[in-house]
């Protein structure tokens, strides 16, 4: 009835975006799976499948390689620190050229991206994945260009589900707090988002379970991306 287009409209701003990046704009697993199990070696351990390692994302890479190597993980304290220490550095070497080997971005990322960049919409990536490997693969992705703020799991002293990773992502693009949506395949994106006061949409292709995800609950749920 008469309403006025949004994307026509020179004063209503346009929506912001916040993305994660494993599970939600690009397949990570084969490349995480190999690094993974490449510290698994280390530790004489043997390789563990994709759907196994896909169970430990979501964290950050030290929560990861804490339930990777679960098997011989010391006691907690100091020695569990300094092992830990250790491991992601075994991981980080290893991943640094890993990370961009076998990524993907899922289909309709790239269309979505331009359609909405040229809309004029902001967007941005948060993601727990260390900074070192998330802004490789956004460039790597050619997908840079429309998300040009990536925030890392160790950017801030705090990573996701806690909102202060989105808000400085909202800082850096300039975006007002208001029509921004989350996007995500974890419950710690959705999380996240309902603590920034933010719309949150469920990605159900990616890494996260599907089951807990409507169990959290989001404004929206993608079975495939963009819807």
């Amino acid at each position: 009835m008469g309403g006025r287009s949004i994307q026509n409209d020179p004063v209503t701003p346009q929506p912001t975006f916040l993305f994660d990046l494993d599970g939600t704009l690009a397949d990570t697993l084969g490349d995480i799976a190999a690094s993974t199990n490449f510290v698994r070696a280390a530790h004489g351990l043997p390789d563990v499948g994709d759907a196994v390692v896909r169970s430990f994302v979501g964290d950050g890479a030290r929560t990861l390689l804490r339930r990777a190597l679960a098997e011989v993980l010391p006691a907690a304290g100091d020695q569990q620190d300094r092992f830990l220490d250790a491991a992601f550095a075994t991981y980080a070497e290893h991943h640094q050229e890993q990370c961009l080997q076998l990524v993907q971005p899922y289909p309709g990322v790239r269309d979505f991206l331009a359609a909405h960049h040229a809309r004029g919409c902001r967007m941005a990536v948060v993601t727990n994945k260390p900074a070192r490997f998330a802004a490789p693969i956004v460039r790597h992705l050619g997908i840079g260009e429309w998300l040009p703020v990536v925030i890392g799991g160790d950017t801030l002293p705090v990573r996701k589900p806690d909102p202060a990773p989105l808000r400085l992502a909202l800082q850096r693009l300039g975006a007002p707090h208001t029509g921004v949506t989350m996007v995500g395949d974890g419950v710690q994106d959705l999380r996240a988002g309902k603590a920034a006061g933010l719309r949150t949409v469920a990605c159900l292709f990616g890494f996260g379970e599907p089951a807990a995800l409507r169990r959290e609950g989001a404004d929206e749920f993608w079975q495939t991306f963009g819807g």
